[in-house]
């Protein structure tokens, strides 16, 4: 198919030896971010399992998490400006690959970490990219259907288990899942014209509802029990390789697992076939042909500390807090001749702060954190029995209205797969799970 978003490759990979960490720097070194006008035109939602693909922009409302009827957020990173309250709307993100510029934004390796709750199971992982590429785009009956894609422009994401951006210690990093898509749709021609870049996000769900296949899977195994996982790494988080006291996968002792994802990209032109069509795609001419990822926040405030410093802080108590986040990311260069991907050292954007004056005024504008959009989901009912809306120990019409009068007020009990719209996919997983009834 050469529509909408593509799977080529999903690798999973549970017992795969040591891999060299890397160091948490006193001082990061600098670099800039991405201004540019991005206009956020859509989601996609995508069942690595079934092959199931549902785009929708935004205008259209959201689509789901994990197909399971209870899956909700547990670890999250999400978009959005965190220096709003002061009056700043300034755009920005961070070019991951941009041809043609330095070498630290061409086919790098960007790793970026935070804790977890040990033994948390995934179903599904919210991706995003930023493109500038144009999108072929195909005249079409409806707004989904002029989605195609950039021929051979791909994304590679993976999630690894104990990992806390260091780059010297005896500790292990192990892979958990790691998946490639290309053809990702690209520059929509509105966009284009206007100027501006696509913002793109992508919920990956691991698991076909209503079938045997389970691709999910369980960060911080501390029991050897996946729990309701298809698969995760056994013990991981109670090796001690380094002989400190402290787990592995715990450096800073906060009673939290480490844990890390990369994300890479690959340009068309490069030589890459992924989808065996003879056809690898336009050689990229300049670092016009950017594509990058957004910046996020998890829930929280932004702080001034009064003393020229800012920070972010989160809000702990939130479901989901993006525990452990920091200001501060990792850089790994490309494959060298012998196709090692080597540490290049740690980065940030000078100091998260939301002073330096609007951009449209002469200002500099804030100074992101270093946190990148990423969302963990996990099983979970948010709360809420669907299969008994109400509490009341019965399942009835009762319930059905009550959740009626919900869906209609937008309250957050309605939102069922807890995607911020009131729209059929809540209403298709109340009914499935009405239906079930209550365990």
């Amino acid at each position: 198919m050469n529509k909408d978003m593509k799977k080529s490759m999903l690798c999973m990979m549970i017992a795969a030896g040591t891999v060299a960490g890397a160091a948490h720097a006193n001082n990061p070194t600098t670099l800039g971010v991405t201004n540019a006008h991005v206009v956020k035109a859509g989601h996609i939602y995508y069942n690595v399992a079934s092959g199931e693909r549902i785009v929708t922009l935004l205008g259209d409302g959201q689509t789901a998490p994990a197909d399971t009827g209870n899956s909700v957020p547990i670890w999250a990173i999400q978009g959005g400006n965190p220096c709003a309250a002061q009056g700043y709307t300034t755009e920005y993100f961070f070019g991951v690959d941009n041809p043609g510029t330095t070498s630290l934004s061409t086919n790098i390796t960007l790793l970026d970490y935070g804790d977890i709750a040990a033994d948390s199971v995934v179903d599904c992982i919210q991706i995003n990219w930023v493109v500038s590429h144009p999108d072929a785009w195909a005249n079409g009956t409806d707004s989904t259907s002029g989605v195609v894609g950039v021929e051979e422009l791909a994304g590679q994401w993976m999630v690894w288990d104990a990992d806390n951006g260091r780059e010297l210690n005896q500790s292990t990093r192990l892979p958990l899942v790691d998946f490639l898509f290309f053809n990702l749709p690209g520059n929509t021609p509105d966009n284009q014209a206007n100027g501006a870049l696509t913002g793109w996000t992508a919920d990956v769900d691991l698991v076909a509802f209503g079938t045997a296949t389970d691709l999910s899977f369980e960060i911080g195994d501390t029991d050897g029990d996946c729990q309701t996982a298809a698969f995760c790494n056994e013990l991981v988080g109670t090796m001690d390789n380094d002989f400190d006291g402290l787990p592995d996968s715990d450096l800073d002792g906060d009673g939290l697992f480490d844990w890390s994802w990369t994300v890479r990209f690959y340009q068309p032109g490069m030589g890459n076939d992924f989808d065996s069509d003879s056809d690898t795609g336009v050689a990229p001419g300049s670092s016009s042909d950017t594509i990058g990822i957004n910046f996020g926040v998890p829930e929280g405030m932004a702080v001034d500390n009064g003393d020229g410093t800012w920070t972010w802080d989160i809000d702990e108590n939130a479901n989901p807090a993006g525990t452990g986040a920091e200001d501060r990311f990792v850089i790994y260069n490309p494959p060298n001749s012998t196709g090692a991907i080597t540490y290049n050292g740690g980065y940030w954007f000078g100091g998260f702060a939301c002073t330096g004056g609007l951009i449209s005024t002469g200002g500099t504008g804030y100074t992101p954190p270093a946190m990148f959009q990423f969302v963990l989901y996990g099983p979970g009912s948010g709360g809420i029995e669907y299969c008994d809306y109400n509490g009341d120990g019965v399942g009835d019409f009762f319930d059905v209205s009550a959740f009626i009068m919900d869906f209609n007020a937008m309250s957050p009990d309605a939102d069922v797969n807890n995607d911020g719209a009131w729209d059929f996919f809540d209403v298709s997983l109340f009914i499935q799970a009405f239906t079930a009834g209550c365990p």
